[in-house]
């Protein structure tokens, strides 16, 4: 039998265990290297997953996370694989796997081998692919297309192909920052085809998109640079950003300054004195009562993505101090995913708004949580 392992990187331990213990089965046995590692890698993969005969999916945060993952995934499920899932941590097995089988080698502990034969044993044959398949899902890597615009050419065809499918890939918020900047780096080519250079235009023409930073709903783009302008809220504004000063001394040590009669001096003592009683102030007042230096909506963005994959970690990470120790009671269980709807910064407390839909039955209810400040940043309470 032979046996495809899809991991993210930091799942690497896992996967090479599993290797181990299939390959001492007698299985043939690939394990993604869990990032891309060359031109036709991802050629390589999806080949990898069309030869296996069971597929086995590594199961944690960071794979859900992973478009590579969730590729291989979609893709296996499309060619009708038997897929087992290897679950890393405790928590729930997602929408994406369900009906799917199970094997936890945490619990199983000495056993691990025998219960995964066992878990194999379970899996059901192979079926044949279906006779019309849909395309090969493209790289959810970027890594390709850089090699190719470092290339000192790139010939017409590879052009109109790379600008097809960074189009489509500009849909996927996940992906957009990243393909812009390579549509802006094919554009900046000297051998740019004609049709290639008027759709870029097109594409890359002056207009509102959404801020590649995340910071605010939208930024406007100039045609060649994202600018300061911007729009959130149903607010228009210029958003200010001050450079750090640059120094104004050498690096040599200054002259020493000449002696001041002493009235000056006292004077500037006095004065020097009340800066430093002010600065002290300032510092207090600012040591007590941070301002935070995470605006509302990125605290929004991680808490609604620990709760869709199940991020114990990254949850505590955002939430308050009264509801820290039991954050995973209070938001983790109940089988929901949630979309972020809205953020409101301007609300006394701030909140922001989810849709939480069950994933048992499909309802869909509205939830608003309330953001406190403590220690320098927002953190999420329970309602």
């Amino acid at each position: 039998m032979q046996v495809f392992i899809s991991h993210a990187a930091p799942d690497r331990a896992v996967a090479t265990r599993l290797r181990a213990d299939l390959a001492a089965m007698g299985r043939q046995v690939t394990i993604d290297g869990g990032e891309p590692n060359g031109p036709r890698w991802w050629d390589g993969v999806l080949a990898r997953i069309e030869r296996c005969e069971a597929f086995l999916f590594v199961l944690s945060p960071t794979s859900l996370r992973s478009p590579g993952c969730m590729a291989e995934l979609r893709y296996a499920k499309q060619l009708r694989r038997p897929i087992l899932t290897v679950r890393t941590q405790s928590m729930p097995v997602p929408a994406d796997l369900a009906g799917t089988g199970l094997y936890d080698p945490a619990i199983a502990g000495a056993d691990r081998v025998r219960l995964l034969r066992a878990a194999m044993l379970t899996l059901p044959a192979a079926a044949p692919p279906p006779l019309s398949l849909a395309p090969r899902p493209l790289i959810p890597y970027f890594d390709g297309y850089r090699a190719q615009l470092e290339q000192p050419k790139l010939d017409r065809t590879a052009q109109h192909e790379m600008l097809g499918e960074l189009r489509r890939r500009l849909r996927d918020e996940v992906d957009r920052t990243a393909v812009w900047s390579l549509l802006v780096r094919l554009r900046a080519r000297p051998d740019v085809a004609p049709g290639v250079a008027e759709e870029l235009e097109k594409l890359l023409a002056p207009g509102w998109r959404p801020d590649p930073e995340g910071r605010v709903e939208r930024r406007y783009w100039d045609g060649q640079a994202w600018t300061t302008l911007v729009r959130h809220d149903g607010r228009e504004f210029n958003e200010r950003r001050v450079p750090p000063p640059e120094a104004t001394w050498s690096d040599k040590a200054a002259a020493a300054p000449s002696a001041a009669p002493r009235r000056d001096r006292r004077l500037r003592l006095i004065a020097a004195g009340g800066v430093a009683v002010a600065g002290v102030a300032a510092a207090a007042y600012f040591l007590i009562d941070p301002e935070p230096t995470n605006p509302p909506i990125t605290t929004a963005r991680v808490f609604v993505d620990a709760i869709n994959v199940q991020d114990n970690n990254a949850l505590a990470g955002v939430t308050c101090e009264r509801d820290h120790d039991r954050s995973d009671q209070l938001f983790l269980a109940g089988g929901f995913r949630l979309t972020l709807e809205s953020v409101d910064p301007d609300a006394d407390p701030p909140n922001f708004t989810v849709l939480a839909t069950d994933l048992g039955s499909g309802g869909v209810d509205r939830r608003t949580y309330p953001l406190v400040k403590e220690s320098g940043e927002w953190r999420v309470c329970a309602q």
